[in-house]
């Protein structure tokens, strides 16, 4: 089982009132964390794990209200006088969990609520909006180099110079931009499992939710823009194009990939803007929150090495990692790529009130890759190249 850095964050929370919710897409081990933080609890106070999936646990939970949970607290053995867990798993699955959520926390103050979700904070706004003040939503994605490598980290963003396995986390990274890092997929070492899996996972994740929960119009369309979008990562995304493409108008296109982010399969990447004329701003870059499932789209596991595409694969992964880590630490960097109208391109801008940092990425290791003038005046706090002898320090 693996550590994942949120755990810490979790565990820090445990005694506030507010309730959990962890969510993430489908498979990334939100259940196994949510059961093992059961098993810790369990010992020390009175806990209780349902999964809202299960039309048993959504029959005990019933028309929530306060004389119902009043009845199923008394049964578990819950008591005012003593702090108690209520361990809630893919709570997306409950009609009610609005209600039901705010009336535990305003009625209960004693039990805790921890909880997954596999829908993403987009698609959970009405409990943004009755849960307000009342919640902290922590965000779980597929695993981090340092989660696999079982290296724990003190900050997200200071690489540990006592880590020397750095021929083992190359190849992890090789790996990764090839079969991603969902835990189903790392776990096993036969090519064929970890193929077929990840269009297992694709299937659940497009089919189970997407499909389930949003009412499309053309199901098929879907699948085709993500085709569309994993042949063009890296490269800047044209929304007239995809449209006249797909056949539908530009404004379904939009709705189209904000479906796809909702359900963590893709994230885009807006320009950085300057308001000078020379830099393009119209058009944005979108990228897959795991390569394993953007190759699975495409049914394309050649080895890294082996491919005409590994540079946009380490785009992708690079600017993954780092958004992940970004994630994690909650540090507010705004990331942006930067292309003037020149073609002069940086891949990936940090900023925040106290840094500003340019990265450009490159597969080879040979020669010395240089910053256009035409970014000079913007003097960065720092110019970065991540290429694959370094990358690790970026993507752990």
């Amino acid at each position: 089982m693996y550590i994942r850095i949120v755990e810490k964050r979790l565990l820090s929370l445990l005694e506030t009132p507010e309730i959990l919710v962890l969510y993430g897409p489908r498979r990334v081990g939100k259940t196994t964390l949510l059961r093992k933080l059961h098993a810790q609890i369990q010992p020390s106070h009175p806990t209780i794990f349902y999964t809202l999936d299960d039309p048993t646990a959504q029959a005990i939970f019933g028309e929530p209200a306060t004389a119902r949970l009043e009845r199923i607290f008394a049964e578990l053995g819950f008591v005012p006088e003593r702090r108690a867990f209520l361990f809630l798993d893919e709570i997306q699955s409950f009609p009610q969990i609005d209600l039901l959520l705010k009336l535990i926390f305003d009625h209960f103050p004693r039990v805790k609520v921890i909880a997954t979700s596999s829908s993403s904070l987009l698609l959970l706004q009405n409990l943004t909006d009755s849960l307000a003040g009342r919640k902290y939503f922590i965000e779980l994605l597929p695993l981090t180099l340092s989660e696999v490598m079982g290296i724990e980290i003190d900050d997200p963003f200071t690489f540990p110079e006592r880590i020397t396995q750095q021929d083992a986390l190359n190849e992890w990274l090789r790996s990764f931009a090839v079969y991603g890092s969902y835990p189903e997929i790392i776990t096993r070492p036969a090519v064929e499992e970890k193929q077929a899996k990840l269009r297992d996972i694709l299937d659940s994740a497009l089919y189970k939710d997407i499909f389930l929960f949003e009412r499309l119009k053309a199901p098929q369309v879907l699948i085709k823009l993500m085709t569309l979008l994993a042949h063009q990562v890296g490269n800047l995304v044209n929304l007239n194009e995809l449209a006249s493409q797909l056949g539908m108008g530009r404004n379904s296109v939009e709705q189209y990939i904000a479906t796809l982010e909702k359900y963590f399969l893709v994230f885009r990447l807006p320009p950085f803007e300057r308001n000078l004329r020379s830099e393009i701003n119209a058009k944005q870059k979108v990228y897959f929150w795991d390569l394993g499932i953007r190759n699975a789209v495409i049914n394309r596991f050649t080895p890294f090495d082996a491919r005409d595409d590994r540079g946009a694969l380490f785009e992708n992964l690079v600017v993954a990692a780092l958004l992940k880590r970004n994630l994690y630490a909650r540090r507010p960097f705004n990331t942006y790529f930067w292309r003037t109208h020149e073609g002069y391109e940086i891949d990936l801008v940090l900023e925040n009130v106290q840094r500003q940092e340019l990265w450009a990425m490159q597969t080879t290791t040979t020669g010395k890759a240089s910053f256009s003038r035409a970014f000079a005046s913007y003097q960065p706090t720092q110019s970065l190249v991540v290429n694959l002898e370094n990358g690790y320090r970026f993507c752990w």
